[in-house]
This record gives C-alpha cells, sequence and structure tokens, in this order.
C-alpha cells in the first residue's frame, strides 16, 4: 500500500511500500521496494530539510503577524512601560484614603502613636488603634483616641497577676468617628498606672480609613 509524505514537494516524496503477508523484508539495496531502514531514513532527512525550509522562508500571511510586528490597540508593546495603575503599598493606601502610623521597640510603661492625616472629603472614618501590653503584678490600664486635642474614646481595665504569674495581649480600640475635610491630628495613647509590679508596651499603631 503506497503511502506517501504529507504535503512535501513532488521531489522529495518517497513512496514507502508495506509487504504483503508473507513477503520477505526487502533489503537495503532493492530499489523495487524503498521501505528499507536506509530508505526511511532518508525519507526523514528529507522532510526534515523540507520543514526547515519552510519555516526560514515562508512568510506570514493575514492570519499571523510577522515575528516583528506591533499589537494592536487591544495590547500594548512588549517593552511598555507601567503607567500609574500599579502603586507601592504606601500609595495604594493613600489612594483608599487609609493613613497608619506605627512605633517598635519595647519600654516601661504606656506609649503613643500618633499621625496627621489630610480628609478629602467629610465623613464616616474608622479609627483603629493598636498596642502590644504586658503587665506582672497589679495595674490599671487606660486607651484613649485622641482628634484635633480632644478625646473621642476611652477605654479602662483593671489587670492583677499576682506571685510569678504575668498577663499580656494587645489591646485593639476601634471606633467610628465624623471627620471633616482638612488636617487633622489623631493620636492613639495607652497609659498604665502600676499599684505594684512592672508593666510595658512594645508595637503599636493609629490607623484611619475612610469608610
Amino acid at each position: 500500500m503506497p503511502q506517501n509524505l504529507v504535503d512535501t514537494p513532488p521531489d522529495w516524496q518517497d513512496e514507502i511500500v508495506v509487504p504483503a503477508p508473507g513477503e520477505p523484508a526487502a533489503v537495503a539495496n532493492d530499489p523495487g521496494k524503498p521501505h528499507s531502514l536506509f530508505h526511511a531514513l532518508a525519507a526523514l532527512a528529507k522532510r526534515t530539510r523540507w520543514l526547515r525550509g519552510l519555516l526560514e522562508t515562508h512568510n506570514h500571511d493575514s492570519a499571523y503577524a510577522p515575528l516583528a510586528h506591533h499589537h494592536d490597540d487591544r495590547y500594548t508593546l512588549l517593552g511598555h512601560h507601567h503607567d500609574d495603575r500599579y502603586y507601592t503599598r504606601a500609595e495604594a493606601d493613600a489612594r483608599r484614603n487609609v493613613w497608619v502610623a506605627t512605633i517598635g521597640g519595647n519600654r516601661a510603661g504606656g506609649a503613643e502613636v500618633s499621625i496627621q492625616i489630610n480628609v478629602p472629603a467629610s465623613g464616616p472614618h474608622l479609627l483603629e488603634g493598636s498596642m502590644i501590653w504586658g503587665t506582672h503584678g497589679e495595674a490599671y490600664w487606660v486607651r484613649e483616641i485622641w482628634v484635633d486635642g480632644a478625646r473621642v474614646y476611652f477605654e479602662q481595665r483593671y489587670i492583677y497577676a499576682p506571685g510569678s504569674t504575668s498577663m499580656g495581649g494587645s489591646w485593639v480600640d476601634p471606633i467610628v468617628y465624623h471627620l471633616t475635610n482638612g488636617a487633622h491630628s489623631v493620636v492613639y495613647r495607652v497609659t498604665v498606672t502600676i499599684l505594684w509590679g512592672s508593666s510595658s508596651t512594645s508595637s503599636g499603631m493609629i490607623r484611619v480609613t475612610q469608610l
């Protein structure tokens, strides 16, 4: 049964003849039956040369773009620059109207963290204060949020950790507060009154989010 290589030029086509059942296999020097290993390899080499020449010499037709093409208006060029759709975290927070200030380190007693913000439009804002604390002994903890010198949030807690015990955690204090457009000062303040023993604070933050 003749089987020609598909889509090859006529001068590169090799006819492969499959022997009928019972026929002996052809040998390499049998020109009448070029289905031997020698002829199969020759046919493969010709087809490889043909494919290589096809890839190197042909031009893209209208269905494909040339290798050096430019994207149309649905795409940007490969060498394009990112525009202002990409931001740092701080820039993204600013665009979402989120302002954050933090403090680190460890210190005896309380601490405060403050931030200056410029509100673009009046409306409700979420004010969130947070600070890590620890107490060994007996103490009163007070947490406050201040806006422009006025206290808008107050919370107090009594802690008793006698003997070898100690207590600690993270204060988290949120409040929704109406801010007018313009500049504001926001402070999260944590103070402690120690009756006996010791108390300390470490990392803390104040965050303001326009709702």
